[in-house]
């Protein structure tokens, strides 16, 4: 279908720089500019130049260094790892080798300090690759990653800064970074669905914004929420999406017993109260703490029959994945299920299969007692219908 507007909106008015600092434009070499991953990168790439190295690094040091990788992520972090773990035999063998790894590429003293303090300052960010590489992940969490990020920049920034700790690589690596970071955290502007999602996590709301960003920047960004809301989903829904199960099939419920019937001639008409049911009343509401992902939450029938609006703008959105690994999954399985002998399959068949495995790997739909299979809200009303 076509992309809705809000995807690819683009606000006039953009943010400031990030946190109101201004990032000067350093000289953005890369790793090759500092030495420590220069001679580690040199290692990497000369342990894997020969069999006979392989062979007496494995012997001497038992554990394979892996290589650094543009298109792999936390490959830097992944190697460094393992030269920590192992720095005594790592040591040793450049002793051992070191006419043939070139005396200008040891590893010395200072460089075992960089190399520590930059796994230590890179752990965060091989931590929210795993967060948002997951197939339970969700858009929600990008600009709160990206918030804790920027505030580890910020103290790491100030930590090198001081007299005693004083680093001026680690600063000008700190800067590089922070450069780069700047950089994806401004694009989120052109699109406001990554500030609508903070807006609609239970645990974040506006409450979130005016604790963690200046207050300049907050009223445009809710503009454009809003516009997001007013635009596709500010209408009258009356009818227009299923807030119940489905019926029951009435063999498979049990008749009221007579005392049933009496109380339920007692009972009173109940209404649905949905005066929240409006952005502005929902993002101004206290942030509460839940028991589930938000996505999780909006899906409960409770929560839709309370905000069949706002469940529905929130069910789209956060339900987007925050990278594409998830996606690139799906086209891998879909070529799978789309083996040579069933290539009449048609796209939409294609389609149904692959959300109904979907569903069932994610426990939405379960299997029922009577045979089938059954949505998981149905299902538990279901039973406990029948089990009356």
């Amino acid at each position: 279908g076509p992309i809705p507007r809000w995807i690819t909106h683009q606000r006039r008015q953009q943010r400031p720089p990030t946190r109101g600092r201004t990032i000067q434009l350093l000289e953005f070499s890369g790793w090759e500019g500092i030495n420590a991953l220069q001679k580690l990168h040199h290692l990497a790439v000369w342990i894997e130049s020969s069999p006979i190295h392989s062979d007496n690094w494995r012997e001497a040091v038992g554990r394979s260094l892996g290589i650094d990788n543009a298109t792999r992520w936390s490959s830097w972090y992944k190697v460094i790892s393992v030269a920590l773990d192992k720095k005594a035999q790592i040591v040793q063998f450049m002793v051992d080798h070191d006419k043939d790894i070139g005396c200008a590429h040891l590893l010395s003293g200072a460089d075992w300090d960089i190399l520590s303090k930059t796994h230590t300052f890179l752990q965060p960010f091989t931590e929210a690759t795993l967060v948002t590489e997951g197939d339970k992940a969700s858009l929600c969490s990008t600009l709160r990653l990206m918030d804790g990020l920027l505030s580890h920049f910020e103290k790491a920034k100030i930590h090198y800064s001081t007299p005693e700790f004083h680093d001026s690589r680690m600063l000008h690596s700190i800067g590089m970074g922070w450069f780069v970071l700047d950089k994806y955290y401004t694009m989120s502007d052109e699109a406001p669905v990554y500030v609508a999602t903070l807006l609609l996590d239970p645990r974040c709301r506006k409450a979130y914004l005016d604790k963690n960003w200046k207050s300049a920047w907050i009223n445009p960004v809710i503009v454009g929420a809003r516009q997001i809301w007013d635009e596709e989903y500010n209408t009258n829904i009356d009818g227009d999406i299923e807030t119940t199960p489905e019926d029951i099939p009435a063999a498979l419920v049990k008749p009221p017993s007579q005392l049933q019937l009496l109380l339920q001639e007692m009972e009173v008409e109940t209404a649905l109260s949905t005066d929240g049911d409006k952005l502005d009343a929902f993002i101004n509401s206290p942030a509460i703490k839940i028991d589930c992902k938000p996505l999780d939450l909006w899906c409960r029938i409770e929560q839709r029959r309370q905000f069949p609006r706002l469940s529905r703008m929130a069910i789209d959105i956060l339900s987007i994945s925050p990278q594409s690994a998830e996606p690139e999954r799906t086209f891998s399985g879909a070529r799978r299920t789309a083996s040579w002998d069933r290539l009449s399959m048609t796209c939409e068949r294609l389609q149904e299969v692959e959300c109904l495995g979907n569903w069932m790997r994610n426990g939405h739909i379960v299997g029922t007692r009577h045979g089938g299979l059954g949505l998981r809200g149905d299902f538990l009303h279901f039973n406990n219908v029948y089990d009356k």
